[in-house]
């Protein structure tokens, strides 16, 4: 069997910066940590920081009692609102945003000043969607297919700005890109789709479209892993999901084949790793 890992497998700049980050304060820290949601979306990862003292905060009853106290931002951000009251209350706040999403923030706060209606295509039950949401301060619309276009509240000659969510599929971005410059005279696009997610999806094609089968590791709740997976399908009918060395004992792969490895901008090298030798062990 041969075994083809991409190089774009695991960890992005953004996330090894807070995952490493968010270890090395726990660990020389002697008050309690406290961090707005899970820091990224690899269970295993929040799950080892939980233990090790890390305190999720998932309520808004619980964020507005939380003073001073040390606080840690997720890679995805959070919203305006959360942000402000976490300042108001005199915490300490660690902001371990993704670089690519503190730039969206600051791209629609702009644009929403000068007028322009905000388009942004992706998940709008995302926290990172819902945090790039909150910093507009015009008409904001999230869409993620051609039927949301259809319920654009926009005139034909309206200033219209567009962004993407950092782990957007490109190819569906690129369409619906080409959808709403077909309908509106006035629009401003900056792509926004990070370029760790991007070449990360280039590559995932390339593999998929050369091996016999896929392995795409990550969370179940992890955005991005989830579209290299929709992606690696169209190219490799044998593709599968993983989200743990033991979902390897269940895959039955012909020992003769080629098989390529992508794993999402959450998935530690650890997983990887653990479950590539569940499969050169079982086949």
């Amino acid at each position: 069997m041969e075994i083809i890992i991409g190089e774009n497998a695991g960890f992005c700049f953004g996330v090894k910066r807070a995952v490493d980050t968010a270890y090395d304060i726990i660990e020389k820290s002697k008050e309690k940590i406290y961090s707005i949601g899970p820091l990224i979306h690899n269970e295993l990862v929040t799950s080892d920081l939980r233990n090790k003292g890390l305190i999720e905060i998932n309520s808004y009853e619980d964020i507005i009692t939380l003073k001073n106290k040390k606080v840690i931002i997720r890679t995805h951000g959070i919203e305006k609102e959360i942000y402000d009251i976490l300042k108001s209350n005199n915490n300490e706040i660690i902001d371990l945003t993704c670089p690519f999403v503190s730039k969206i923030h600051s791209l629609v706060k702009e644009h929403s000043e000068k007028g322009y209606k905000i388009i942004v295509i992706g998940d709008k039950d995302h926290p990172e969607v819902k945090g790039i949401v909150s910093y507009a301060k015009s008409d904001i619309f999230v869409i993620i297919n051609e039927d949301d276009i259809k319920e654009l509240k926009i005139n034909k000659d309206d200033k219209v700005f567009v962004i993407f969510q950092t782990t957007t599929n490109s190819k569906n971005a690129q369409k619906l890109v080409d959808i709403l410059r077909e309908l509106f005279y006035n629009i401003k696009l900056v792509n926004t789709i990070c370029n760790a997610t991007q070449n990360r999806q280039d590559e995932v094609k390339v593999l998929a479209d050369a091996c016999d089968v896929m392995l795409v590791i990550g969370s179940s709740n992890s955005s991005n892993t989830k579209k290299l997976y929709e992606i690696a399908k169209i190219y490799c009918k044998d593709t599968y999901f993983l989200a743990s060395a033991e979902d390897a004992k269940a895959l039955k792969i012909d020992k003769n084949c080629k098989v390529g490895v992508s794993a999402g901008a959450s998935t530690p090298k650890y997983l990887i790793e653990e479950i590539l030798k569940n499969v050169r062990n079982e086949f």
